[in-house]
């Protein structure tokens, strides 16, 4: 079956102005459009219901339905690690290979930082200093992010639990969740069925869902009480965890700025236990 997006331009030459608005507007915003009802891509484009479901009939497709069905699975298939990499393949040469690494990554944590501003960072952080419990969670690529951050967190506090959505052991966890706790959900396409069944089970409970991902069309950010967008293209096949690292390292430190004189006592006696175990290697003076 011909890919949706190319139906549209095969077509838009012979459309009427109203229904080339739209697909001007699907075609700059599919990943966010393969999650939008028809209400809401009419109310972003707007125009009304009936001119999209015009335009789909106008393309080939029996509704709106039918379209969004097809350009899900186009979403689907960009974000395997295969296509991305043969993607990236024609896109970049060896020689600009560095460069573009530097600008991507450096053009991420710029968006990151505009899209969070302080706001969203804020309201991520006054729901972590309430909490009684805090636990982590990721599967596959976002599972550095969410180790880094329960490892600090724990660190700190002593609060903070890591577990693996991908492992039934969560569940023995989630029953015991109250309106006191907070799930953190670190996610990046394609995203993990199990950590949408981890959320949804901690809300049921009572529980706050943080989740940190990396587009506004992220299935996760319906479980979310708050969230972090965190952009993910790498110039490969991998999604990139630079501007999730550096918004949560950010989280990190402001919350141990912020609650200073428990996190020091935390840290001296942790500290103690260690120096007790000989466990750091010093440096010895010659």
């Amino acid at each position: 079956m011909k890919n949706p997006l190319d139906r549209l331009k095969e077509n838009i030459s012979s459309l009427p102005r109203s229904q080339k608005l739209v697909v001007d507007f699907i075609l700059s915003h599919y990943n966010d459009v393969g999650f939008m009802t028809v209400e809401e891509l009419s109310k972003k484009v707007g125009t009304s219901t009936t001119t999209v479901m015009r335009l789909m009939s106008s393309v080939g497709f029996s509704g709106y339905s039918e379209f969004q069905k097809n350009l899900q699975l186009l979403l689907k298939e960009e974000s395997t690690p295969h296509t991305r990499l043969e993607k990236n393949l024609t896109t970049f040469s060896q020689n600009e290979r560095w460069l573009n690494h530097y600008d991507l990554q450096l053009a991420q944590i710029q968006q990151a930082n505009q899209i969070n501003m302080e706001t969203n960072l804020s309201q991520v952080e006054s729901i972590i200093k309430k909490a009684t419990n805090v636990f982590c969670t990721s599967v596959r690529s976002g599972l550095p992010v969410a180790q880094y951050l329960a490892h600090n967190l724990n660190r700190m506090f002593g609060n903070t639990k890591l577990t693996l959505a991908d492992s039934s052991d969560w569940v023995d966890d989630v029953i015991s969740f109250s309106k006191e706790d907070v799930l953190i959900v670190v996610s990046f396409a394609r995203y993990g069925a199990r950590l949408m069944h981890y959320a949804d089970q901690a809300r049921k409970n009572g529980a706050s869902v943080v989740v940190i991902t990396d587009k506004f069309s992220s299935p996760l950010l319906a479980y979310a009480d708050a969230h972090l967008i965190c952009p993910a293209e790498s110039i490969s096949s991998h999604n990139s965890v630079v501007s999730s690292f550096f918004l949560v390292d950010y989280l990190i430190s402001a919350l141990a700025l912020s609650d200073s004189e428990r996190v020091k006592q935390r840290l001296s006696e942790v500290n103690n236990v260690l120096t007790s175990m000989n466990y750091h290697i010093e440096k010895k003076n010659n």
